[in-house]
């Protein structure tokens, strides 16, 4: 006997209950949040028509004997007795001991290594740092790749150093935790190239060091890894990162899943690895390493008011050197003049202004430090054979300059 169901003209009539969907339905089993992450599970979710199951957002305490398909996992402390229960296929995203195999899909920690140590070495750096934090398991990978690279590009050992993140009970004190910190950077050389393995340190680091007057990039210039963008875009100095592609992870580790679940690949596959994308550079690493007093002086003040129309005069004034002095250092230790490096500086924002935003060119060429869009092209043709217009239409849709 069917059951009824008063209709919108109060008559009752038969009602079927709905048929039970024949969807995948998939459990997302992570302990910590990256939305790129998540948008890229949800893009293949979407291709494979899946069900993905919402206990993730509600909280952390998931229903064991959860009766699902498959499950995509970061395996961790707290999830742990739960995605070791789950007896349906599984594919993890961490590099953490499990007590069975499953395919993993992760970060390539070992090439993000050295992708930190070559975008160092192009900036003329001759001593370097890693921030290490050794409890988070992919940081000793990247550790180990970073000096890895840098020993093979010719850097003496006693140019490489440690900065230990201190001890738990520090973490507690802010004080503390600063001073632990302020103390290991004082007694390294500078301008020091410093690694930081994940944004999160290198956000640390460039607190302490805005904090106590230490000049971000020029004494110490700091890289980080996964471009988180609303704490790398919104820091003092905001913060160079290494891209490391989380939104193609998800979709990856997505797709193997499907895979398990289709019986075309087993636990026993290899870790499928996903490289590094570029750099995204910002003022924390934008910089090359320069010894000379003067110089470095010359370069931040360049730096912080380039969009002033300042002139070769204004910079001799401010680090008190003639004219021909700070020509001569800057032809020693940039191989160019000071004119010439201002002009730099001025057309790499320009170039990510012009990729990155849809402000006009003539407002462009304001916040550059040029008093018209003529001048502006002026400058750009001689360093890219393109106007400002040409360059926005030619990499507008590829990877920003810089």
């Amino acid at each position: 006997m069917s059951a009824k169901k008063r209709s919108t003209s109060g008559k009752l009539r038969d009602f079927e209950p709905a048929e039970v969907s024949n969807q995948p339905s998939i459990l997302v089993a992570f302990d910590w949040f990256d939305h790129r992450i998540y948008k890229g599970i949800a893009r293949f979710a979407v291709q494979a028509n899946w069900h993905l199951s919402p206990y993730l957002f509600s909280d952390r305490n998931v229903p064991f004997n959860w009766p699902g398909d498959g499950a995509i996992t970061c395996y961790g402390p707290t999830l742990a007795p739960f995605i070791d229960s789950l007896t349906m296929p599984k594919v993890d995203v961490s590099v953490a001991k499990m007590p069975e195999t499953v395919p993993r899909v992760l970060n390539d920690n070992y090439l993000i290594g050295r992708l930190a140590a070559e975008h160092f070495l192009k900036r003329g750096f001759h001593h370097f740092a890693f921030f290490r934090w050794p409890v988070v398991e992919v940081n000793p990978i990247r550790h180990a790749s970073y000096r890895e690279a840098l020993i093979e590009a010719g850097v003496d050992e006693d140019h490489l150093h440690v900065i230990e993140q201190p001890g738990a009970r520090t973490l507690r004190d802010w004080a503390a935790h600063e001073k632990a910190i302020l103390d290991q950077l004082e007694k390294l050389p500078r301008p020091l190239a410093v690694f930081t393995g994940q944004d999160n340190l290198g956000a640390t680091l460039i607190e302490v060091c805005v904090r106590n007057g230490i000049h971000v990039p020029e004494e110490i210039s700091v890289l980080g890894v996964d471009n988180i963008e609303f704490l790398c875009d919104c820091l003092a100095v905001p913060m160079s990162s290494v891209d490391s592609r989380l939104e193609e992870l998800g979709y990856q580790a997505a797709r193997q899943l499907q895979r398990r679940m289709d019986g075309e690949i087993d636990d026993d596959e290899p870790p499928m690895l996903i490289s590094p994308g570029r750099v995204v550079n910002r003022r924390s690493t934008d910089v090359l390493a320069v010894p000379h007093a003067g110089v470095a002086k010359a370069l931040r003040l360049m730096r912080a008011a380039f969009g002033t129309p300042m002139t070769l005069d204004d910079v001799c004034e401010h680090v008190g050197m003639s004219k021909r002095g700070l020509e001569k250092a800057f032809r020693t230790h940039l191989q160019r003049s000071p004119a010439a490096e201002l002009r730099r500086i001025r057309i790499d924002h320009a170039k990510r202004m012009l990729t990155q935003t849809d402000i006009k060119i003539e407002a462009i060429a304001r916040d550059c430090g040029y008093c018209n869009s003529s001048n502006l092209s002026l400058a750009f043709k001689r360093d890219t054979n393109l106007s400002p217009r040409a360059y926005r239409q030619k990499f507008r849709d590829q990877e920003p300059v810089g």
